[in-house]
């Protein structure tokens, strides 16, 4: 695979971790996690830099899904704290 393409698949896991930052920074979790989204944005800025192979590629977008899977239940927490809070018109 061309290292475009895997550029491309890094790329992709840390937008969709960084798409979660708003939504994160609701929740207990978001002053332990600013420094981190801090840094991604950073690795982001320089990833034409960045060399990697399949295998690290393949390892990152599982550590993606894993940290995805374990975020479900408090991204569905404050979701739903934030649809009890709204007033209906």
């Amino acid at each position: 695979m061309t290292e475009c393409a895997l550029n491309s698949r890094l790329r992709n896991c840390l937008l969709t971790i960084l798409e979660l930052e708003g939504e994160l920074a609701a929740t207990d979790l978001g002053p332990f996690l600013k420094r981190e989204f801090s840094i991604l944005k950073e690795v982001m800025q320089r990833l034409e830099d960045v060399h990697i192979d399949e295998n690290d590629v393949c390892r990152i977008e599982s550590a993606t899904g894993r940290f995805l899977n374990e975020l479900k239940e408090t991204l569905e927490g404050t979701a739903g704290a934030a649809c009890g809070t709204r007033l209906l018109q």
